[in-house]
């Protein structure tokens, strides 16, 4: 049995949890997409063990892009409101008159 997109979207979310669940830790935060990556693939190739799939390299595949997909998600995601909040702040593009003496 091959992974189907609901496959792909749950290891998806099990590495961002994961990884949501290391990031507070002592753990050098740059280590977290090297970690997202790995989990990734761990959990990939534990689905293809449990569905018992014959397809393992695809499958490592699979986890190894679940792993950089939630991480870049985690990225877009926390940039996208921070601007946006930050937007609101200064009032979505409102120039200041500068003026020179």
């Amino acid at each position: 049995m091959t992974f189907n997109v609901d496959s792909n979207i749950a290891i998806l979310v099990i590495v961002w949890l994961i990884v949501q669940v290391l990031k507070p830790t002592k753990i050098n935060n740059h280590l977290l997409p090297l970690i997202a990556v790995i989990v990734g693939a761990t959990v990939a190739v534990g689905l293809s063990m449990y569905t018992k799939d014959t397809k393992l390299v695809q499958d490592i595949v699979l986890g190894v892009w679940a792993g950089f997909a939630s991480t870049g998600l985690n990225e877009t995601a926390t940039k996208s409101i921070a601007s946006i909040i930050e937007g609101f702040a200064n009032g979505f593009g409102k120039t200041e008159d500068k003026t020179t003496e």
